[in-house]
């Protein structure tokens, strides 16, 4: 990217007396590409090159002659001037006739050395050094850029000429897209490796080049009031310098943000450096290999995953389809976000896809729950983003690999005070929050349905948040959260090879409810049973298998709506006694013949060791989940 000569945004030469007076006319100063200094002009304005006209907001008291392109200064316009000494604000006085050029409330600094800058306001001077400050956050300014936030600075001597140069630079920021091209670009932010804005110190040799040393924020951001469109330029003042690892973050008034890369710049003091490009789809694609129901992140970055799809898109024997059409939906809305707050803008839906941005630098570790809905609001199909740079494979000596932690955990040492893995009732997709209350007491926060007409398939889709708990009907208790009468053929809700209460299903055929990423699988009784063959110990917050996995004690929910104790215990909601064991899904349902009892198998963690268990427990009772890899 070419670096364009910034023609001097302003050049004022005024004969400094020691009365200060003199300046009574104005003449033009044609400059070359190259910082000048007028000769024999009072007072000079700078006519500024077509493509780079500024006009400046209403409470600068510099101005812009829009038809000539000419800079001028006005009175009291603030000049901090010093004489390696004494600073002191003065302040150009307008007019012809007798007037001086400046004026001061204050004392006039005598010597035949001065030096000075502009703006004044913040500004300070000591031993040869300016101190200033190139705004972190600037506004927008149509067709230009403000001048108040564009410090130059001077110097003299015996010829008492003040030749101001500029100290800082511009970025001249032009993006153009297709991809975008409905939205209206509400504030742009650069980053870089190197210091761009913030505090800025100006040494000013007589005779030489202004040296500028910045150290005070890595990021710039410009904000367009009201909007700005694409193909518009938008010039921002920056610290002259080389920079690397540039990139521009460009926020629609939508609240969706979008990235480009630049990578390297030379940006030199008193020029613009032009950065036109355009805006594309090139977020990461989490769905490229294949779709699921939740996908998790590992870096920083900007994602996209297809919404179309249901789950893996493999159908089970509860006939719903698979798909839904790309023009049905219309918007997401995100129902929680847990932990750090790892998203930068939200998230919105395009072209079938769902995108959003992670924030910069390091990824923070969190969860969300999002999902895209139709026109009427309903949700049609919702997914968990698990953002965890910790996640990890880990291989056991069986050749087996499972996750390092359970589904959506945020770490995979054991945590009292939750985040251990999200709750699912068996069959279901999404994650149920865990909320620890007072005294090691989970209190549910969500809703749970017990009429029958509510617990359904299609519900459990429209309202993911519910918990779902067990109903009576003709005085049976049932302990399911799917109500459909004809449910006891229903074996294949998170393994589409399971086609009755069999132990020893063993290959794995994920379907479109499986709630693991990408690669993984709710793990079947089958694969359970053989890894629990290898080597386990057990602590008190957790057990071993292999003495590399491990399974904190996490407990269970029950299958009613009642207060559960968290940590890991009896199965009794009266047990106070923690850290004991922990419970969790596999594929394979028991006995659904029974109406009585909608059961499945478990595995568990607890202070003897790690095992499976016959000890079956209802559906609609909330485990965590460890994925095992495909």
């Amino acid at each position: 990217m070419n670096s364009h000569d910034m023609k001097k945004i302003a050049l004022i030469s005024f004969a400094v007396c020691w009365a200060l007076c003199g300046l009574t006319s104005c003449n033009k100063v044609e400059t070359s590409g190259t910082d000048v200094v007028a000769s024999g002009a009072e007072e000079a304005v700078q006519k500024i090159e077509t493509d780079f006209v500024a006009a400046l907001p209403e409470n600068s008291k510099t101005t812009v002659d829009m038809t000539t392109g000419m800079i001028t200064w006005l009175k009291d316009d603030p000049i901090l001037v010093s004489n390696g000494t004494v600073a002191t604000t003065m302040y150009i006085k307008q007019g012809g006739g007798t007037g001086s050029p400046l004026y001061t409330t204050g004392s006039i600094p005598t010597g035949d050395a001065f030096y000075a800058i502009y703006p004044a306001n913040g500004a300070g001077y000591s031993s040869g050094t300016f101190t200033s400050s190139i705004p972190v956050s600037q506004s927008y300014v149509a067709d230009g850029f403000a001048t108040e936030v564009f410090p130059m600075v001077a110097a003299c001597g015996a010829d008492r000429q003040l030749a101001f140069k500029n100290a800082a630079s511009l970025f001249k920021i032009v993006p153009t897209t297709t991809f975008f091209s409905d939205q209206t670009i509400a504030s742009i932010t650069v980053t870089a490796n190197e210091y761009l804005a913030g505090s800025i110190s100006v040494s000013y040799a007589q005779g030489g080049t202004p040296s500028v040393l910045c150290t005070g924020s890595k990021s710039a951001s410009i904000t367009a009031v009201g909007g700005l469109n694409f193909g518009t330029p938008i010039y921002m003042v920056v610290a002259p310098g080389n920079y690397t690892g540039v990139k521009v973050i460009v926020t629609f008034t939508s609240g969706i943000k979008a990235t480009h890369t630049v990578g390297t710049l030379d940006v030199e003091r008193s020029k613009y450096q032009t950065l036109a490009f355009t805006l594309v789809d090139n977020y990461t694609d989490l769905s490229a290999s294949a779709t699921a129901n939740c996908y998790m992140i590992k870096t920083a970055g900007s994602y996209k995953f297809k919404a179309t799809v249901k789950g893996n898109g493999v159908t089970t024997s509860c006939g719903l389809a698979s798909s839904t059409p790309a023009s049905s939906i219309k918007s997401t809305k995100v129902y929680y976000t847990d932990g750090e707050s790892f998203l930068d803008g939200g998230f919105f839906y395009r072209n079938g896809y769902v995108y959003f941005t992670t924030v910069g630098g390091t990824l923070p570790i969190g969860t969300a729950l999002v999902s895209v809905t139709d026109d009427s609001g309903t949700t049609l199909w919702s997914w968990h983003i698990w953002a965890n740079r910790n996640i990890a494979d880990v291989k056991l000596s069986d050749n087996s690999t499972w996750l390092n932690m359970n589904l959506g955990a945020h770490q995979v040492a054991f945590n009292p005070n939750g985040f251990n893995g999200y709750y699912y009732q068996w069959g279901r997709k999404d994650p149920i929050q865990q909320a620890v209350g007072v005294n090691n007491i989970l209190d549910s926060p969500f809703v749970s349905h017990a009429s029958q007409a509510d617990g359904s398939i299609l519900n459990s889709i429209k309202f993911p948040l519910y918990f779902y708990g067990g109903y009576n009907t003709g005085g049976v208790a049932i302990q399911d959260w799917c109500t459909f009468e004809d449910d006891v053929k229903y074996y294949d809700f998170w393994n589409k090879n399971i086609t009755a209460d069999a132990q020893t299903t063993a290959a794995v055929g994920k379907t479109m409810f499986d709630p693991c990423p990408p690669g993984y699988h709710v793990p079947t009784y089958a694969e359970v049973v053989n890894v629990c063959k290898l080597t386990k110990s057990a602590g008190t917050q957790g057990a071993y298998i292999d003495g590399k996995l491990f399974f904190p004690y996490v407990s269970s929910r029950a299958a009613g709506i009642t207060k559960k104790w968290w940590g890991g215990v009896a199965e009794s909601d009266t047990d106070t006694t923690t850290g004991e064991r922990g419970f969790y899904h596999c594929t394979n349902p028991y006995n659904t013949g029974d109406k009585s009892h909608r059961t499945v198998y478990r595995w568990y963690a607890r202070k003897g060791s790690v095992g499976y268990s016959g000890s079956v427990i209802q559906r609609a009772e909330g485990m965590v989940v460890r994925c095992a890899k495909d």
